[in-house]
């Protein structure tokens, strides 16, 4: 079974207020991090969909042999955006998505091993009662989220096949944060901090 991932690393951080693709998430920056993760975990094909700051980020990564892509009207268009551009750049290419939002770094190898086992249609880590990263999702349901018109961005779309998703739970609190904001940064950091 072969298995594509896709980062979104598109958006521009207003909330941030730095490039936060960029930001160092212990040794490594956040966007580096996954990369890394998905590698060890023997995920090797790996697109990535760029838009601010594009070079700076294609800087950090020229060693890593990953896909870019690009969503050129990132300033204007929403996460999804940049989610439909991957996800078809994906869908004749492998049997399933792992898909994870770039400031979604915190998640550790355990999780991200115990998630690859799974072979079901969609599959997401679960921890303190929020649904985390990254997430599972078979090939066969990429045609209809690419088609989905509704709001709510992959959520919505994923919500609306009628299936029912298989929740992994862990422990692994760092699989449920994110980095919008310089608070939640300094969390997610410090979170890591204590676990490497």
């Amino acid at each position: 079974m072969k298995t594509g991932a896709l980062i979104v690393a598109a958006g521009m951080s207003t909330r941030m207020k730095q490039t936060k693709q960029i930001m160092k998430m212990g040794n490594y920056t956040m966007i580096e991090r996954i990369v890394h993760c998905f590698y060890e975990a023997g995920v090797n094909d790996v697109a990535i969909v760029l838009g601010y700051k594009a070079e700076e980020i294609k800087e950090v990564l020229k060693d890593c042999p990953v896909t870019f892509l690009y969503n050129e009207d990132y300033a204007n268009t929403q996460m999804f955006d940049s989610v439909i551009i991957g996800l078809n750049y994906w869908k004749d290419r492998c049997d399933r998505v792992l898909f994870c939002p770039v400031d979604a770094s915190a998640f550790s190898m355990e999780t991200l091993l115990e998630l690859l086992k799974h072979e079901e249609e969609w599959v997401y880590p679960f921890c303190n009662g929020k649904i985390g990263h990254p997430i599972l999702i078979g090939n066969h349901l990429l045609p209809d989220i690419l088609a989905y018109q509704g709001e709510r961005g992959l959520k919505g779309a994923l919500d609306s096949l009628g299936i029912s998703p298989v929740i992994m739970h862990v422990s692994d609190a760092g699989s449920v944060m994110d980095a919008d904001t310089p608070e939640d940064y300094k969390k997610m950091r410090e979170y890591l901090q204590q676990k490497e």
